[in-house]
Order: C-alpha cells, then sequence, then structure tokens
C-alpha cells in the first residue's frame, strides 16, 4: 500500500496559539501576493473583516463557500514546496499526514493523473485530488481550549474522493498475409493510421503519422501515448506477421476506425499491388470489428470468416473482378489504342515518304 501512495508536497499557512483565553488563533506564516490574492478571492476585505485583527482571524470565524474555499486554495497551492509522504492504513482507505506541529496546512497533490492499470482490455487512470486545506487536530492544550476541532477541517480528518477514468477497449482484430492460392505469407510489412486516411495520396498520407505499437511476430497492443505525444521506448509503427502470415492488434479504442496500409511485400511478390483496409470496432469489447477493402485491386477481403490480404506477382494473378478489373483493362485497351494509333501515324509517314 505504501509504495502507491501519491506525492504530496505541503505548506504551514498558519500555526495555532493561544488567544489568552480558552480559545485559539491562527497566525499566519505565509506572506505576499499570492496570499494578499488568497483572501481577496476567499472575500476578505475593508467591509467584510468586522473585528477581527488579521485575515487569519478572520477567516476562522468566516464560512466559506465552495467556489470562495477553490479559489483561496488555488492561490496559495504553488506555495506548497515541501515534500511529505503520508502514511496508509485502515486497508489503505486512509491516508495520515503527520507534521511538527499544531496548525492550517496546505497539502498539494503532485501525482496528476496516475495510470494503474493499462493493457489490451482495459485502461484505468486515478485522477489527483484537489488541493486539501486541512488544520490539526487541538490535543494536549494547557489549560484545555474550547473547539478544539476548530473550523476548516480542524479535526485533521478530510474526506477526498478521487476520481477515476475507466476505458474499455476493443476486442482483438486480426488479418492474414495470403497468395493467390490463399496459401500463408511472411515477410509483409503494414502500417496502422487511426481515422479513414484510405482515399488520401501517397503525398497527402506523408502529413499523417502512423500509430505505435508494442510487440513483435504479429501480437501487437496499441500502447497509451506520454503526455508529450511520444510513445513508450521500444514501440514501433511497423507491423510484421507470424509464421502463419496473421497480424493480431490488441487495445485499439471502441467504436472507432483504423486504416491498414501495406508498406512492404512478401520477396518475389508484385510492389506495384499493395493492400488497403478499414477496421472499424465496435461499441462495446464484444462486438466484431467490421472490415472494409479498400485497394484498388480488390486484394482486401474475407474468406470465410477470415479477413486476408492477397500478393500476386504478376498482373495476371490480379482477382479482376469489379472496378478493379474494368479499371485495369481500361488501361490495357488505351495502351493498345495509342500502340495503334502510332502504328498508324508511322505508316502514314512512310507512304508519304515513298510516293515523294
Amino acid at each position: 500500500l505504501q509504495a502507491n501512495l501519491r506525492m504530496f508536497k505541503y505548506v504551514e499557512l498558519a500555526k495555532y496559539v493561544s488567544d489568552g483565553n480558552t480559545g485559539v488563533e491562527r497566525e499566519g506564516l505565509v506572506s505576499g501576493e499570492a496570499v494578499d490574492a488568497a483572501f481577496a478571492a476567499a472575500g476578505y476585505n475593508d467591509q467584510t473583516k468586522g473585528d477581527s485583527l488579521n485575515e487569519w482571524a478572520w477567516l476562522g470565524n468566516t464560512t466559506l463557500t465552495a467556489a470562495q474555499t477553490t479559489a483561496f486554495v488555488n492561490a496559495l497551492k504553488d506555495l506548497a514546496v515541501t515534500d511529505i509522504t503520508p502514511t496508509a492504513s485502515n486497508g489503505g482507505k486512509t491516508q495520515t499526514f503527520t507534521f511538527a506541529e499544531g496548525g492550517l496546512y496546505l497539502i498539494v497533490d503532485q501525482s496528476g493523473k496516475l495510470v494503474v492499470e493499462d493493457n489490451d482490455t482495459h485502461k484505468l487512470v486515478w485522477n489527483g485530488n484537489a488541493p486539501i486545506l486541512a488544520g490539526t487536530a487541538i490535543t494536549g492544550a494547557a489549560p484545555s481550549v474550547n473547539n478544539a476541532t476548530g473550523v476548516l477541517a480542524a479535526a485533521g480528518v478530510v474526506d477526498l474522493k478521487s476520481s477515476k477514468e475507466e476505458t474499455t477497449k476493443a476486442g482483438a482484430v486480426t488479418w492474414q498475409k495470403v497468395d493467390k492460392n490463399a496459401a500463408a505469407l511472411t515477410g509483409a510489412e503494414f502500417q496502422v493510421y487511426e481515422g479513414d486516411v484510405s482515399g488520401l495520396s501517397a503525398d497527402e498520407l506523408k502529413a499523417k503519422t502512423p500509430l505505435k505499437f508494442n510487440g513483435s511476430n504479429g501480437a501487437y497492443s496499441l500502447p497509451t501515448a506520454n503526455a508529450d505525444g511520444t510513445y513508450p521506448e521500444g514501440a514501433t509503427d511497423t507491423l510484421q506477421s507470424n509464421a502463419e502470415g496473421k497480424y493480431t492488434l490488441n487495445g485499439l479504442k471502441l467504436n472507432t476506425t483504423y486504416t491498414v496500409i501495406e508498406t512492404k511485400v512478401p520477396t518475389g511478390y508484385n510492389g506495384t499491388f499493395v493492400g488497403k483496409f478499414t477496421i472499424t470496432t465496435g461499441a462495446t469489447a464484444d462486438a466484431a470489428a467490421t472490415f472494409a477493402g479498400k485497394d484498388a485491386w480488390n486484394l482486401s477481403k474475407d474468406n470465410k470468416g477470415t479477413f486476408q490480404v492477397t500478393n500476386v506477382k504478376n498482373i495476371t494473378q490480379l482477382p479482376l473482378t469489379g472496378a478493379a478489373g474494368t479499371m485495369l483493362f481500361s488501361v490495357i485497351g488505351l495502351l493498345i489504342a495509342g500502340a495503334a494509333v502510332t502504328v498508324f501515324v508511322k505508316s502514314r509517314s512512310t507512304k508519304r515518304a515513298l510516293n515523294a
């Protein structure tokens, strides 16, 4: 438990002193622009201070609204520069801060968001605590004092409710690389982009950044990017298959479209005809993802429940169906027509030369 505690810094804002009777007062220990701004935000001014001798005495006798308290501690939180480590107790449900003397303290969480779990199925993040304004309990006073628990949580117990962010991830998605006979191929490489970028040209695609994954040999997981947008060391944007030509991605976002583009074909295969397809994950972890072929050659498609991307060695092995076949024959037709025109023009030129 102790190893999992957050990191904190604190500042002692005021210490307790006797008021000369059977009560206590706070004697301020900090001053400056931040303190002036904090009390202004809390509503302390010439009209509201009443009979209070100073702002700290006023604070001890004033009930602040939630907004005023938030503004007060936010103005002072940068003053918290001294490290302190709490002690976990009550099965990890409480944290105890121990100080050298009684007083009013501001304790500021330094940990920010903590990633507790991040695996292929979900991500759990605990958000940082808000700054804690708390007074220590007054014990062993001689003479005893009234209102020993004071105000502003002077009993030294603060109820903190940290919020959490739990994100469910999509189930695994898999595709396979095959030849024209549906036999597994190895040696191909792919890159993955978030969003549907299948319609972009090669130059337009250069402006996009492929995702990076942890893993190798066909098994990959999408890691959480660092705060600065970089990825953990060892993450790669180039995916390679296992011995069966398969690629499996874990940890993708729910209800999100990704574009997968082949960047390298196996040795001996034609690099002109590469696969391209999109994957759209389901709305829940159990929902099946949807694959859609996007390459012009109809190389990426479902085969009896397995999404496959085909490589070919030459143009005659292409699956000439639909728009891809029509486009290919149109190109061939234009080439033949161009050759006929060339022959015809040359023939006319030869005839004119003979008749001259």
